[in-house]
């Protein structure tokens, strides 16, 4: 079950970061838009972050312009 949560964070992290650079973002400015760290959005788009919570992947999700179902697919 771990492993299959940290699979899912990862993919999760690699689209955050694939629509965070399509919008030509930084982390820093996905962090403030987000109200989140740098290093909260690193870690995420790093897979470190191994059950983000739903309210966080709304929050960003909005910052990206993407329903949370396109980050969750």
């Amino acid at each position: 079950m771990v492993l299959f949560m940290k699979q899912r964070s990862d993919g999760i992290g690699q689209r955050i970061r694939k629509k965070r650079l399509d919008l030509g973002w930084s982390q820093e400015k996905l962090a403030k838009a987000s109200g989140y760290s740098r290093i909260y959005v690193l870690k995420l788009e790093n897979g470190q972050v191994e059950s983000p919570g739903i309210k966080a992947l709304e929050k960003i999700s909005r910052c990206l312009r993407v329903n949370l179902e396109e980050l969750w697919k």
